[in-house]
């Protein structure tokens, strides 16, 4: 379980990385839209982050003080923080541009979810 805990996690943190790049790559440019792989990197990090929080639910079981729970108040933050990064993409996906107000939105909920992580143990 180990093994597969420390590749969710990698997986996780590549995806939510790929999200930050993504976005910042449109940083310069005077039209932005939302990039092609940014809804496939989102939804990456959601498969592993639920991936993760089962995992550790199981390690719990097992050994209690080598691996606590998730504060799940936390997750579930995380989660809705994520959901409507998700949906502002989907929404704005076709779209041939989209504002600076919409591009640093996603930006800023990418972050705020990158500082919510840190929150957890």
């Amino acid at each position: 379980m180990k093994i597969a805990a420390g590749i969710f996690l990698g997986i996780h943190l590549l995806s939510v990385a790929g999200i930050v790049v993504l976005l910042l790559l449109q940083a310069g440019k005077a039209v932005k839209v939302v990039p092609k792989g940014l809804t496939h990197a989102g939804l990456t990090a959601l498969v592993a982050g639920i991936a993760m929080v089962g995992i550790r639910q199981s390690q719990h079981h097992t050994d209690a003080h080598a691996y606590p729970l998730y504060n799940n108040g936390t997750i579930a933050v995380k989660f809705v923080v994520l959901i409507i990064l998700l949906t502002l993409a989907f929404k704005n996906g076709k779209k041939e541009s989209i504002t600076r107000l919409e591009w640093a939105t996603l930006l800023g909920l990418t972050v705020l979810n990158i500082g919510l992580a840190g929150t957890l143990k």
